[in-house]
């Protein structure tokens, strides 16, 4: 594709910017960025298209390939892809060739898998059901979905073809964010972020978001038409309702803005708690003016004004605004969604090609008579519940028998209560979804509500809930820890021994095993003397707690700082892997540590103000909400030991609190050095869009000596430079 002059030029000026500078590194990555050393990011083991992935190889569809056997072509799956295999279909190793029965192909990402549902129950099993009684020479639902697909669907669908499809159905967009950039796709981000400031970065972004959704959509649509192969797109909904995103602080938004809007947000947050609705819509609407929607505060507090004065569209409007203000933001890991330019994209490309639709936004506000969608379609952020299975495969059951049948079957009369997994599976599905949303940082009642339905439909869960906090909790040897994962093997199915002994995460679980514990109790099990027990050995009366370790840290709702803390390159979670320096994007960071009442505890500290002109300014700690020190503390790393006595220290749980001065916003520079890390995608690094407030190079947590209840800061004791 030709590239824009304007861009060209921006990029050449920083070329020629950097090589006056003679700086050989940055001028060599910019140079290879460029291709002008003969490699770019679209070569260097990344293959022929870094978007959408390598071609596949033509007898090739995903992990199966062309075979013939005993004088029959079949597609068999490849045994260099067995560790991709969990990813898709469990039950589909073989692809016979096409017979007498329509085949409906059916491809998409993690909610198309049935993703907590699979492998006992899928969107796919769930169609095949709905479409046998409609078919006297018999219906096959071919099963493609793919756990993480992303833009790679495009190859997919296209090889497809190769399987005779008569008809194919794709549900996919919740993975088509942002791209590793391109150098077309770097340029543009320089000459925006410089003109527009982080404002022309979401612009480009959704630029981006766009051409890939219209390419993807133009390239699969226009292969099947060459065939005469009817397609059917499903439109992906967001859990509105019931899910809502950890709010951080914007990023650099040049001047002093971010200082205002630090303030604004405490008025309206303030607004909100005294129900003062207006102002806080004015103060909200303040706050979007100044952050040009690159943060969801503002529209998280408009919805919420909306709620209460029953403005079901209204709230339902600034719940999608709040989803998509992040579409921009490729320094973290995002959890998937399907944006609004991305629903609309699918709309109108696939209108285009007269392809049938499934809207699930639209479809999902017809069932729902209005209300927005949440818990009774969604076990999440965006995967789907039975009812919410049972809903689209029925819509896009009436697609299918539109298309192959001629006739029309309204959707509201396909998606029967038989179209469902054994109650069994719907209980372990909901307990799944505790933990998910545990997870990641959503609420108390929202996680309470998961565990709660989860007992009522089978009390199994019970016995899995216990060991799952003995496999969350205990520090036990590994032959110990291998008995809980037996007994887990032993009660659950298919599916949970998948999700809690392959893909779990150990984790304190602040949140998620308090709801387990109250929703084990409401049913007769006794969940929290098991907990209080094996919490007791995390004590760090015991031992020294590192307060930056994932275990701990994950625990205190800052998704974003230990996305930063875990780094290892580029979006890549490591919760295994030694903890890096922590960085606080907001003005109070948050540390959970397991004490014993009565016994003191010494906490040991090292931190710096990294963007603090103004020498020392004092910062302070605090412990379960009460202020316990200060400290001068400086752009130079100190160290320092904060001794909290023994009757202020909670049996379980303590929470710990730094508090940050507001930092002297240093925009201009900040935003130049945002540039120059937008060409370390090349590199795979984190690009620095946020301010940093503070840093910890470490901090833990440990026994004391007894002392008396006077809480004591010690002088700093050594200052070190720290690399």
């Amino acid at each position: 594709m030709e590239r824009p002059p304007d861009t060209l030029k921006s990029f050449a000026n920083r070329l020629a910017e950097v090589a006056g500078a003679q700086s050989t590194p940055e001028l060599v990555r910019l140079l290879r960025l460029g291709g002008l050393l003969g490699e770019s990011d679209r070569a260097v083991g990344r293959g022929t298209d870094v978007t959408f992935g390598p071609t596949p190889h033509p007898d090739h569809v995903g992990i199966w390939e062309r075979k013939l056997e005993n004088g029959k072509e079949c597609f068999v799956r490849r045994m260099e892809t067995i560790s991709e295999w969990d990813y898709w279909c469990q039950n589909l190793g073989r692809i016979e060739k096409k017979g007498s029965k329509k085949r409906v192909v059916f491809i998409g990402e993690s909610v198309a898998r049935g993703y907590l549902y699979d492998p006992e129950f899928t969107p796919a099993i769930a169609l095949e059901m709905i479409l046998q009684p409609h078919f006297e020479e018999g219906v096959e639902v071919i099963d493609l979905a793919r756990t993480n697909l992303s833009h790679e669907i495009k190859h997919l669908a296209v090889s497809a073809l190769q399987l005779e499809p008569d008809i194919t159905i794709l549900f996919a967009g919740n993975n088509w964010g942002v791209a590793f950039p391109g150098t077309s796709d770097i340029a543009q981000l320089d000459e925006a972020l410089t003109r527009e400031g982080m404002a022309g970065v979401k612009r480009v972004a959704e630029m981006q978001i766009t051409r890939i959704a219209r390419r993807i959509i133009n390239d699969i649509a226009s292969a099947y038409e060459s065939k005469g192969v009817p397609l059917v797109w499903i439109i992906p909904e967001f859990n509105l309702a019931d899910w809502r995103d950890v709010v951080t602080n914007p990023p650099h938004l040049g001047k002093d803005s971010n200082r205002e809007w630090l303030s604004v947000l405490e008025q309206a947050e303030r607004a909100l708690r005294d129900g003062d609705l207006r102002r806080a819509e004015e103060l909200a609407r303040k706050l979007m003016e100044i952050d040009h929607g690159l943060s969801a505060a503002g529209p998280y507090i408009l919805a919420e004004c909306c709620h209460r004065t029953n403005d079901i569209e209204g709230e339902r409007k600034y719940l999608e605004m709040a989803r998509d203000s992040v579409c921009w933001d490729s320094s973290r890991m995002l959890l998937p969604r399907t944006y609004s330019i991305t629903q609309q994209v699918i709309r109108d490309e696939a209108c285009k090609h007269k392809s049938q639709i499934v809207d699930s936004p639209a479809l999902f506000k017809e069932y729902l008579n209005g209300e927005l969608p949440g818990r009774r379609l969604f076990l999440d952020y965006c995967h789907l519940s039975t009812e919410g299975i049972q809903v689209t495969m029925g819509a896009a059951g009436t697609c299918v028998l539109r298309s192959l049948q001629g006739k029309e079957v309204p959707w509201y009369t396909l998606g029967a209560d038989q179209v469902a997994p054994p109650l069994k599976t719907e209980a372990e599905a909901s307990f799944l979804a505790s933990i998910l949303n545990g997870h990641w940082w959503q609420s108390y009642d929202l996680t309470r509500y998961y565990c709660t339905r989860a007992l009522s439909l089978s009390p199994h869960v019970g016995e899995l809930m216990v060991t799952y906090i003995d496999l969350q909790t205990r520090l036990i040897p590994l032959k110990i820890r291998g008995q809980a994962e037996q007994h887990i093997a032993s009660i659950g199915s298919r599916l949970t021994r998948h999700f809690l002994l392959n893909l779990n995460e150990k984790r304190l679980d602040k949140v998620l095993l308090a709801a387990i514990v109250d929703a084990l109790e409401e049913f007769g099990f006794n969940g929290g003397e098991v907990l209080d027990r094996f919490r007791r050995e995390h004590s760090v009366a015991f031992g020294e707690t590192n307060l930056l370790e994932y275990y701990y840290c994950s625990s205190a709702d800052q998704p974003q700082e230990v996305a930063w803390v875990m780094r290892i390159n580029y979006k890549v979670y490591k919760p295994h892997f030694e903890p890096k320096y922590y960085r606080a994007f907001g003005t109070e960071s948050k540390f959970i540590f397991v004490g014993t009442a009565g016994c003191p505890v010494r906490l040991s500290l090292t931190c710096r103000l990294p963007n603090n002109a103004l020498g020392e300014v004092p910062i302070s700690v605090g412990l379960n909400g009460t202020l316990q020190a200060e400290m001068m503390i400086s752009r130079q790393w100190s160290s320092w030991e904060i001794t909290l006595a023994g009757d202020i220290v909670r049996e379980g749980l303590n929470k710990v609190t730094v508090r940050w001065p507001v930092p002297e916003f240093e925009s201009g520079e900040a935003l130049e050095k945002v540039v120059t890390n937008l060409f370390n995608f090349w590199e795979l690094k984190f690009p620095n869009f946020f301010p940093v407030f503070g840093e910890i190079h470490s901090f833990t947590a440990s026994g004391a000596p007894i002392i008396s209840t006077t809480p004591a800061v010690q002088p700093e004791f050594a200052t070190v430079e720290v690399s």
